[in-house]
């Protein structure tokens, strides 16, 4: 992110080729022309990148695989000037590169005591700059006939349930999401890109 406050520019690079294959190729020229840069790789950080349909035809091969990449948009225009070497050099190909307006990632859990839901309240209290959650719907049960019966019982002293849309700057987006997985509770959805 930013050291300024503000949010750092992002696009999203879609390479043809297998992810391992691109994510050494870039790690290589980024090395290699010792440019710093912020990069992500989809398949690894939880974004959302194909439909069921792209994998699909992807897997029985009637497809050929692809790689989607976050970078930094000055990086991002770097490669797009690199497109035409990059792929007679190596095969690889960009075959989009977008700016990134927003993020999107969908959130539930379920808890059936105060402590884990207290921690998870915790954890989404302290939200990166930019990112907000939207449409929040918390529902809590107590039923205090329910003490002290065992944890695979249909009835519970404490039981909490919510759902709701975290929204924000990819990159507040994918850390969040990396400090988040810390809950088995939290189930997350993809991030989902808005790109232009």
């Amino acid at each position: 992110m930013a050291t300024d406050g503000t949010t750092a520019a992002f696009n999203e690079v879609v390479f043809r080729g297998k992810p391992k294959v691109v994510r050494a190729f870039l790690s290589g020229l980024l090395l290699g022309a010792g440019r710093q840069a912020q990069v992500y790789y989809s398949f690894l950080e939880g974004v959302k990148h194909e439909g069921r349909t792209e994998k699909l035809a992807e897997m029985v091969g009637v497809r050929d695989s692809d790689c989607h990449v976050i970078a930094d948009a000055a990086t991002a225009g770097w490669l797009k000037g690199l497109a035409r070497q990059i792929t007679a050099e190596t095969g690889l190909e960009i075959t989009a590169n977008r700016r990134i307006r927003g993020a999107a990632m969908e959130l539930r859990y379920h808890a059936y005591a105060q402590r884990y839901e207290d921690e998870i309240l915790a954890a989404l209290g302290d939200l990166p700059a930019g990112v907000r959650i939207a449409g929040m719907k918390r529902e809590v049960r107590t039923d205090p006939r329910a003490k002290g019966i065992e944890a695979y019982s249909p009835a519970h002293e404490f039981e909490a349930k919510a759902s709701g849309t975290m929204t924000g700057p990819i990159e507040a987006l994918i850390v969040l999401r990396r400090r988040l997985v810390a809950y088995p509770l939290l189930k997350m959805s993809e991030i989902e890109l808005k790109t232009s």
